[in-house]
């Protein structure tokens, strides 16, 4: 017996739509506007509803684009078209994944340098979707932030794109953090940045990293004293804390920070830092107590093997 087709009956806001194909409100409005590929019932009120049937289309027109097709030319096609085309597409493979993470951080870098903020926004969410929160971080996300630094180093980046970037980055990865629905009983881990150090951006990485590991995230943004910090590990129930330091601010006393947290968090609490400033003091901060991560990569293999000890 063959599949049901998808429901035409309209049930579905716009939000709901991109969270469920991962195209961006910007980029669905653009579809619709310029290439007709679904056409959604307007409420009463102006809401746009889409049905099951509109969702598969999108999510196939989605793909399809990913794999290097032109949305102008399968924008109209039949929904079977649609299957077939990408049923004969190849697998995808790491070099193609690391081909168009390379290719969302240059698109992403040239909407920064064009003041474009809807479609850095839609670059990102789109390359999140589609790639993964790992090689989005890790490939997307991490290469842009360094392009841009260095762009703002060298004057071919202007601090007001500098800033527009970092406006939108930092509202993507919140973005990451809502979409994840955590189970009953996850672990938790308590993120912040230490008294004095307001660079956020890599704080709000390894939130949306524990995010996408499964772990409940109490994000505490940057700038945290440590009573207050070690109070809300205390409040709840966390089995970790991630501390990013990317910089070193004047002022800033990170191993202070590191000894007086180890002392005041309970045994079982694993303290862990990461960033440019704690490599830098590793073998102090590792006889303070804490555990120092050099990448993503290894902070979620270390998520990993404290959520196996948790279950045991």
């Amino acid at each position: 017996m063959s599949d049901p087709l998808p429901s035409a009956a309209p049930r579905y806001p716009v939000r709901l739509v991109a969270l469920r194909t991962g195209l961006s409100a910007h980029v669905l409005r653009a579809w619709e506007r310029r290439h007709r590929v679904v056409s959604p019932t307007r409420t009463a009120g102006g809401q746009r509803l889409y049905s099951d049937l509109d969702v598969e289309r999108l999510l196939r027109l989605r793909r399809l684009t990913d794999q290097g097709h032109a949305i102008g030319r399968i924008a109209l096609l039949p929904l079977p078209e649609l299957v077939r085309l990408e049923e004969e597409a190849p697998a995808d493979t790491p070099e193609t994944a690391s081909a168009a993470a390379a290719e969302a951080a240059s698109a992403s870098l040239q909407a920064t340098r064009r003041l474009d903020d809807k479609e850095l926004q839609a670059v990102l969410e789109r390359a999140a979707i589609t790639l993964g929160v790992a090689v989005f971080l890790d490939q997307v996300l991490a290469p842009l932030l360094k392009r841009i630094g260095e762009g703002w180093s060298q004057r071919s980046v202007s601090v007001a794109q500098e800033h527009m970037a970092s406006v939108v980055i930092r509202r993507v990865l919140g973005w990451l953090l809502r979409v994840y629905e955590v189970r009953n009983g996850a672990p938790r881990v308590v993120v912040a940045t230490p008294p004095r150090y307001t660079h956020e951006l890599g704080a709000l990485m390894v939130a949306a990293s524990a995010a996408a590991e499964g772990w409940s995230v109490t994000y505490l943004g940057p700038d945290l004293p440590v009573a207050d910090l070690v109070n809300a590990v205390g409040q709840s129930g966390a089995r970790a804390v991630a501390i990013s330091a990317v910089h070193r601010p004047q002022g800033g006393d990170l191993l202070g920070v590191l000894r007086d947290t180890r002392a005041r968090l309970p045994a079982d609490v694993t303290l862990l830092v990461g960033g440019a400033g704690a490599l830098e003091i590793r073998a102090e901060a590792e006889a303070a107590g804490a555990r120092v991560v050099e990448s993503l990569a290894e902070f979620r293999e270390l998520l990993l093997r404290l959520a196996r000890e948790a279950a045991e």
